[in-house]
């Protein structure tokens, strides 16, 4: 499935901008950057697949509900990639020198668990395995506890005498991977439309622009 293949080359790149932002290193930043553009290409490319799909090939209802989610996917990957160019700008944009341990500490949590949401909701999509959906929407839902308790963690170490740039870029990171998990549970709450043809609905915290960086 080309989809798995684009979130397989997605999940790489937030982990690039992830793993870079939380060693202080910007020696790769321009090269995550460059790499966005081939992601779009790619992105657009999955997209006119699956209209020419759609429209060529009358598909029955069952794969019709796969291309359907299929395109929202598509969406939700081209953005996430969005989200590590945004991580790594805000990596080239601070000193390694000012960071602080116990927000990185912090946000290295987040991380974890917002790229293993969007893995997960990709893996329920490929298999059409609606509980592996709820599963990443349950994650996605622990990234978002997790954003909001982020703001003590700053407050703490800005009172420590924090560098007040890096703080502000740290929060920014938060909200970038709180996006990526979200999109995660977005797509992982499709599953079960793939699988039932039942219309999907979003729980009262995930109606909020749920596809947006």
């Amino acid at each position: 499935m080309r989809i798995v293949e684009m979130a397989s080359t997605v999940l790489n790149q937030i982990e690039r901008a992830t793993s870079a932002w939380e060693n202080g290193d910007a020696s790769g930043v321009g090269q995550i950057i460059a790499d966005d553009e081939r992601i779009d290409e790619a992105c657009a490319d999955l997209d006119h697949a699956i209209y020419r799909t759609q429209l060529l090939q009358a598909p029955v209802a069952s794969d019709l509900r796969l291309l359907h989610v299929g395109l929202i996917a598509v969406v939700a990957l081209e953005r996430v990639g969005d989200l590590a160019v945004a991580i790594a700008e805000l990596t080239g944009s601070v000193r390694p020198s000012d960071a602080n341990p116990e927000v990185q500490a912090a946000l290295a949590r987040m991380s974890a668990q917002a790229v293993d949401t969007l893995a997960i909701a990709v893996q329920a999509i490929a298999r059409s395995d609606a509980e592996l959906g709820e599963r990443a929407r349950g994650q996605a839902q622990a990234v978002r506890q997790m954003l909001i308790e982020l703001p003590a963690v700053v407050a703490a170490a800005n009172g420590a005498g924090g560098d007040p740039a890096w703080m502000a870029a740290a929060v920014l990171v938060g909200r970038h991977l709180e996006r990526v998990a979200n999109n995660g549970a977005e797509l992982g709450g499709r599953v079960n439309f793939i699988v039932t043809g039942e219309p999907f609905r979003r729980t009262s915290r995930t109606t909020t622009n749920e596809l947006t960086p």
